[in-house]
């Protein structure tokens, strides 16, 4: 028996030695000078792979409770960590500053702390950029972001523009909040909310801008293959001056408007659902998208005022009244039915602009509309205290305002 237990005392000893001779190995290969210059190579790898550029370390320190962490890529962007890490639980908590795109014309310095281990990491902080500022966090899950969460705080909209390299002239304020969750499992819900306050515009020249937004492209990899997804995201937006917004839409937007919209559906069937108090109207927008591409669109505009129709397109309105809108398309084939109510003629504005002399006079006008790729067919009434006109099944839209027109006195 006591030839056993001594036995039994020298196995355990030797399994003891050996482990803690594995121990004084990982330490020897982790956390020495020599263990830092042999790690430094796949750490180096790691970092490239998940920053998709090449990354050269500067510094590295890693011992069993330390870290500092300094590297650079190609562009001279830079990362700067220092902080705890424990052993034993494999965590860092460390603070960091980051200096991106320090040779373009953004330069942008964030920092902030980073907490956690490879399987879930948090990390936040604040940076100040287009003379405002943004506070975020993130949620990291094996290196890839789950969670995120941005606060946008007086971000100059014309700093942004000259970034972007369109020409603008505002004081315009941008405030806001991005909150998104499932990103890596590529199950994207959340809010973004969008608040704009200018105190002054002038608009500025609109440029031909001949690169195209492609939505495919967002979702789809290297190869143009569709990766699928699900999203369910709501946006809400109030823009007080619709002009900030000139050279995307490259039209000469004036007004203000409100819009709320959801956007829910995955790579087969999206669907972009919206409310806004455009013109002063009550809309009501839809678009969906089959496979990621176009293939419906539903347009309602009630009760939108004509004066701030117009006004929405830097137009004089020729008309007072309630313009009526619905449309539906099918890409293919389009149905369309417009009305106007308590029309009121400006004869100054028609004369001038439309080259039309009448008396001011006050009218009713329907008219709808079929589209085919290659036809379109209209019908509809006006009536006024001038004249009255039936507008029946005329084929061109140059024949339809002829009609039209030759009907006002």
């Amino acid at each position: 028996m006591k030839t056993a237990f001594i036995r039994m005392g020298r196995y355990g000893l030797r399994i003891l030695l050996s482990v803690l001779a594995l121990v004084a190995i990982i330490y020897l290969l982790l956390f020495t000078r020599l263990g830092n210059t042999l790690v430094k190579p796949l750490i180096e790898t790691k970092l490239s792979a998940l920053f998709q550029t090449p990354v050269t370390i500067d510094t590295l320190t890693l011992t069993h409770n330390t870290l500092v962490l300094n590297f650079h890529d190609a562009l001279r962007n830079s990362v700067q960590i220092q902080g705890q890490f424990s052993l034993i639980t494999l965590t860092l908590h460390a603070v960091y500053q980051a200096d991106l795109s320090p040779i373009s014309t953004m330069h942008l310095t964030t920092t902030g702390i980073i907490n956690g281990g490879y399987n879930t990491m948090a990390i936040q902080g604040s940076a100040d950029i287009f003379k405002g500022n943004i506070q975020y966090r993130t949620q990291l899950s094996r290196f890839h972001p789950s969670d995120l969460h941005v606060t946008l705080n007086r971000i100059d909209y014309q700093s942004l523009m000259t970034w972007l390299e369109y020409p603008h002239h505002s004081s315009t304020a941008l405030t806001g909040e991005i909150d998104l969750h499932g990103l890596d499992r590529r199950d994207v819900h959340g809010d973004v909310t969008l608040l704009t306050h200018t105190q002054n515009f002038d608009p500025s020249k609109i440029i031909d801008d001949n690169s195209s937004f492609d939505f495919l492209s967002l979702f789809t990899d290297d190869q143009g293959n569709i990766q699928p997804f699900h999203l369910n995201v709501t946006l809400k937006t109030s823009i007080d001056e619709l002009g900030i917004l000139e050279q995307f839409a490259m039209l000469p937007l004036r007004g203000s408007a409100n819009l709320t919209a959801a956007l829910q559906g995955d790579q087969d069937r999206l669907v972009l659902d919206a409310h806004s108090n455009l013109a002063k109207s009550s809309s009501h927008a839809r678009l969906h998208w089959k496979r990621l591409r176009p293939s419906y669109v539903y347009l309602d505009i009630q009760h939108a005022d004509a004066n701030a129709l117009f006004h929405l397109f830097s137009l004089p309105s020729p008309i007072e009244g309630k313009v009526h809108l619905n449309a539906e398309s099918t890409i293919t084939h389009t149905t369309a039915q417009l009305s106007v109510q308590n029309g009121l003629t400006h004869p100054d504005i028609l004369k001038r602009d439309y080259h039309l002399t009448q008396p001011q006079s006050c009218f009713t006008a329907e008219i709808s509309a079929q589209a085919e790729p290659k036809t379109i067919h209209y019908q509809g009434k006006f009536k006024s205290d001038l004249g009255r006109m039936d507008i029946d099944n005329t084929t061109t839209h140059t024949q339809m305002l002829h009609d039209l027109l030759k009907s006002i006195p």
